[in-house]
């Protein structure tokens, strides 16, 4: 049931197809698919980036935490936009929320791509991720963001755009959002059979050297997910190698099934 409340949203472009939607990961926001959606250029369709729950503009969101509730508040905006279906691109949480969707309501998904997603095994590098979340603005943020990605990686230095906000009340979010998603340092994981039953296409960008979600976590899925190891790359791939994930993406959405809606 819909709570009536809305997600904030970073849109751009125009097309006739279904939309490609961006989901970021946790103690991300909107801002960090910029790189991305700027690689992909003329691609010809809108794109819609969200503030997830409990995140950016979003951070009101009542329910804010588990993966379920934002692949359901990514359902509930497509019905308020009237958008029959889409095309899901999700980062680390924000593709673990995606294949949820895809479970929820496959019907409305065009494709996935699923960048270093969460939920395909129990092991998380919880390390990284709490460095960033307690991260102070400026360089000691820009330090542990490079934590995240391959050795020797040097984060934008404009890094704190696509970040979560540095504010007392934002933080206190992100912890409370840590603690449902990674309970005694593991993490949930999803019914990935159930989900390549749903006959999607689904990608997965996935880095070699990822300190985070382990790339071992890729081998051995169900039929029907095709994975895209990269190499020099760690978690954060869409900042890392922008226009490697911009080409993953425009493959996944050629290939959508005109079925779901494109």
């Amino acid at each position: 049931m819909s709570t009536g409340a809305r997600l904030f949203a970073l849109e751009d472009g125009a097309g006739e197809g279904a939309p490609i939607v961006f989901l970021h990961g946790f103690d991300g926001r909107a801002a960090s698919w910029t790189a991305v959606r700027a690689a992909l250029g003329d691609i010809e369709r809108s794109t819609i980036a969200f503030d997830l729950p409990g995140h950016g503009r979003s951070v009101d969101y009542p329910g804010a935490g588990p993966a379920k509730v934002a692949a359901r508040a990514v359902l509930a905006e497509l019905d308020a936009r009237g958008i029959a279906a889409a095309h899901l691109v999700g980062h680390s949480m924000g593709g673990a929320a995606a294949a949820l969707a895809c479970l929820f309501a496959p019907e409305r998904i065009a494709s996935l791509t699923l960048l270093s997603p969460g939920g395909f095994g129990p092991e998380i590098g919880t390390g990284p991720i709490r460095a960033v979340m307690e991260a102070p603005a400026g360089e000691p943020l820009r330090r542990a963001l490079g934590r995240m990605g391959a050795p020797g990686w040097q984060p934008p230095a404009d890094v704190a755009s696509g970040l979560g906000e540095r504010t007392p009340e934002a933080r206190a979010s992100m912890r409370r959002i840590f603690d449902t998603l990674f309970p005694g340092g593991g993490q949930g994981v999803l019914p990935l059979p159930a989900i390549a039953e749903k006959h999607r296409p689904i990608h997965l960008i996935w880095g070699r050297e990822d300190p985070v979600t382990p790339i071992a976590q890729a081998d051995g899925l169900p039929s029907g997910f095709v994975v895209h190891r990269l190499d020099g790359v760690g978690h954060m791939p869409m900042l890392e190698a922008p226009d490697a994930c911009a080409a993953v993406i425009r493959a996944a959405v050629a290939e959508g099934n005109p079925a779901a809606g494109d």
